[in-house]
């Protein structure tokens, strides 16, 4: 396995870039765009009515985006632009692609706010995703069809068995992007699984780039994040082929295969009280946040819950049926009219969620949280294929070599003003 070594060959991650086929700045500005407008301009116009324009340069050349009734009117220049993004073609073509999202474009240096900021640029990223793939901007619409297989409104809240029906499992995944699935897991697993990771907690420290670190209000160095667990336990690594763990992987594509060397492998996410820096608290986000949706994705998180998940302890909050549509960043307290579902789950418990799906895990309420969920990743077999093991598409990114740390990339969730 890599061991992040700063000279490690990371020519697969260049590999990734020439497997897709490069839309030239002009020709897309001059021809693709209007095209795609005038196909898709109907999904969009509503959502950018009132937008400031939006310009992209690239090599001298600039072209302005303007919304219209039409959805997207193109003008060359950017007189009039709120918002001018600098970068490259490669990087222009990458961001189309979603290799690479507004975050990660900035994130990496790939791309230079010339005039605006970065929320400028992110207000039009979900009306960017909906022209080039066709899909839907999500917003109240979506409860229309959080339907079971008889039209009937779904229960958002239901929690399944490992042996209910497999039919009536997928449907109900591939509508919302989540499934909780109880008592998977028996008592005494949980025991020996977390023991394991308290041992691995005890090996880690804050330089260590397998791990994730925090600081809470006391101004203390807390770790919320282990990964490659593998590394630290044979009993983690043998677990990753439990059939239970297929079984649960099943619901959501037969092809879907563990990803137990790769894509931070194994890995414990621990909630914290208190935290005021880092990553502890993720706000809404979807799991390619920096991009690589096309790579990586399929994609599901099958979490193990080693401790009972509730407000107080830090729950997991996942926005129904996000993952079929392009979507806007959300604070916390946002969203008010859409389908926000907080999982309350018990230790042995498993949760599913797909990787496009809104999820969150904000502040707990209570002073004394440990949560403990145990994460294996499943992907198909292209991503195997695309992405070396002991890598993730992040170190791709940021050309660091395995173990990318989420340290360099720690940021604070916007939280609404009420």
């Amino acid at each position: 396995m890599a061991s992040g070594a700063a000279d490690t060959d990371m020519s697969w991650a260049s590999a990734i870039a020439e497997s897709f086929e490069p839309y030239p700045f002009v020709q897309f500005h001059r021809e693709q765009l209007p095209a795609l407008v005038e196909q898709r301009g109907q999904l969009v116009a509503a959502d950018l009515a009132g937008v400031p324009p939006l310009a992209f340069r690239c090599d001298g050349t600039t072209f302005t985006w303007v919304p219209s009734e039409r959805g997207v009117e193109v003008r060359e220049g950017d007189a009039g632009a709120a918002t001018l993004v600098e970068l490259s073609e490669l990087t222009f073509s990458a961001f189309l692609h979603e290799l690479l999202t507004v975050r990660g474009a900035t994130a990496t240096g790939r791309a230079t706010l010339v005039r605006g900021d970065v929320a400028g640029w992110q207000r039009w990223e979900p009306a960017i995703r909906s022209l080039c793939s066709g899909q839907e901007i999500y917003g109240p619409a979506v409860w229309q069809t959080l339907v079971d297989r008889k039209g009937e409104p779904l229960d958002l809240r239901r929690g399944f068995s490992i042996d209910d029906d497999l039919d009536e499992m997928r449907h109900f995944f591939g509508r919302t992007g989540y499934l909780h699935v109880k008592g998977v897991f028996t008592p005494e697993d949980v025991e020996r699984y977390g023991a394991e990771i308290e041992s691995a907690r005890r090996s880690i420290t804050p330089d260590d780039p397998t791990s994730w670190w925090s600081v809470n209000a006391e101004g203390d160095n807390v770790v919320t994040r282990i990964n490659y667990l593998s590394e630290h336990s044979a009993v983690l690594a043998e677990l990753a082929h439990d059939p239970r763990l297929q079984r649960c992987a099943d619901i959501a594509g037969p092809d879907l295969r563990v990803c137990n060397d790769r894509l931070d492998g194994p890995m414990v996410f621990i909630k914290n009280s208190r935290v005021i820096k880092g990553n502890g608290d993720l706000g809404w986000h979807i799991d390619p946040a920096l991009g690589g949706g096309p790579v990586i994705c399929p994609f599901i998180q099958v979490g193990i819950q080693l401790d009972r998940a509730d407000a107080a302890n830090g729950q997991l909050l996942v926005l129904a049926g996000s993952h079929r549509y392009a979507k806007h960043d959300l604070g916390w307290g946002e969203g008010a009219d859409l389908p926000v579902v907080a999982l309350e789950t018990e230790p042995g418990d498993v949760t599913i969620h797909d990787a496009y799906a809104l999820h969150t895990t904000p502040p707990p309420t209570g002073d004394h949280a440990g949560r403990r969920v145990l994460y294996y990743k499943f992907a198909e077999q292209k991503t195997f294929d695309w992405i070396p093991a002991g890598y993730h598409y992040n170190d791709g990114l940021f050309r660091t070599g395995a173990h990318y740390q989420a340290a360099t990339d720690a940021y604070t969730p916007a939280v609404a003003s009420n």
